[in-house]
């Protein structure tokens, strides 16, 4: 006679690890979150446009599994530019005759302009950075659990 498989902790096993997924995947959600926060926090504030633009995109990938992004919604070429920063370059105008802007208070106006560069300020990667290793973090502590739940 052949005795059949005992799986009464199985069941069990399954379950607490599908929770163990659940409760990755609503931390992952949170971190998302926060580094949107991160973000904003460190985009300089001219007007409030670009740093009011990150925004996180959710995608599901084969069925089940989310993905998710973030991005400065159509401020990608600004943030470009205060990521990797700007060479000297000349600013015309596009449309009018005359660039005008303010000075000390006072309003220019000019043909073309002289624009020294800007320096490149990395906030970006560093964020990237940080949520990677944070990840990584949440990643490692999710193979932990479930090692001790199958051991």
């Amino acid at each position: 006679m052949i005795e059949g498989v005992d799986t009464s902790g199985l069941t069990e096993k399954i379950q607490r690890t599908l929770k163990l997924y659940d409760v990755v995947q609503v931390s992952a959600v949170k971190l998302a979150h926060y580094y949107v926060d991160i973000l904003k926090a460190r985009t300089p504030k001219k007007t409030g446009a670009t740093q009011d633009s990150w925004t996180i995109h959710f995608h599901v990938v084969d069925g089940n599994t989310v993905v998710w992004e973030i991005s400065p919604d159509g401020r990608e070429k600004e943030v470009t530019f205060l990521e990797f920063g700007t060479k000297p370059h000349v600013i015309e105008p596009k449309a009018k005759e005359a660039l005008v802007f303010e000075v000390e208070g006072e309003v220019v106006f000019a043909k073309k302009v002289f624009h020294p560069g800007t320096k490149p300020l990395g906030f970006v990667r560093l964020t990237q950075e940080d949520l990677n290793k944070e990840a990584g973090d949440l990643a490692q502590r999710l193979l932990k659990d479930l090692r001790n739940l199958w051991a």
